[in-house]
């Protein structure tokens, strides 16, 4: 499926501003995809005549017990096929520049199971700094475009350099480093950071983002043992 054919799928009569907000003040626990589709016109036409305008308006949370409704009803009507296209745009980072002329994709950084990229918005003046995590087919060591994690990390008022990106991510890993270490504490401990930097930082091409901002990743570590 192509990508306009995806654009067209999840429809282009979506609410920029609304979109912007929820990318502004989402957390990690706010999956991206329902952070789009909630923005869709025809989603929140649906939410307001199901709760009414008092609710709609005044009851935050009778409006997100029909949102979810709605989500979890819309995601039934997605082909699987579509869905997997889409999740594999998100990953790649071609999804919302494909939906608006507004976001432009600056930073890209695949690394296998993981993706971390930048957004410009710009009406907004802003960067996002999305990252997601993917399955993968250990079997024929290829992907399944079946997101986990997807998700804003943070947002910046200046674009920042690689590097001061790759420390950002380096930084926002922490708590997916602290649950790896966990679920393999069976392995010896500098076992496990080796495993650790190659499962979170070497592409599926096998280049090495260590390697490549080797000196932020040696004043990183400093920090950490400081």
């Amino acid at each position: 499926m192509k990508k306009h054919k995806v654009a067209n799928y999840l429809g282009l009569n979506f609410e920029i501003d609304d979109l912007n907000y929820c990318l502004e003040y989402s957390d990690p626990d706010d999956f991206l995809l329902d952070i789009i589709i909630k923005s869709i016109a025809e989603f929140k036409d649906e939410v307001f005549n199901n709760v009414g305008a008092d609710a709609y308006f005044g009851s935050w949370e009778q409006r997100f017990i029909e949102e979810e409704k709605v989500l979890k009803k819309t995601y039934k009507k997605i082909n699987p096929l579509t869905q997997e296209q889409i999740h594999k745009e998100i990953f790649d980072g071609s999804l919302l520049p494909t939906l608006s002329k507004n976001f432009k994709l600056v930073i890209y950084f695949e690394m296998k199971i993981y993706s971390h990229y930048l957004i410009h918005d710009k009406k907004e003046k802003k960067y996002y700094y999305v990252t997601n995590k993917r399955k993968w087919n250990k079997k024929n060591n290829e992907p399944i475009h079946k997101l986990i994690e997807s998700y804003v990390a943070v947002s910046f008022e200046k674009k920042p350099s690689k590097a001061d990106f790759f420390r950002t991510i380096l930084s926002e890993n922490e708590d997916r480093e602290d649950e790896f270490m966990e679920k393999n504490k069976s392995i010896e401990y500098e076992e496990r950071e080796k495993l650790w930097e190659k499962t979170a930082y070497f592409s599926s091409n096998g280049l090495d983002y260590i390697g490549l901002y080797e000196e932020v990743y040696k004043q990183y570590v400093k920090n950490q043992n400081s």
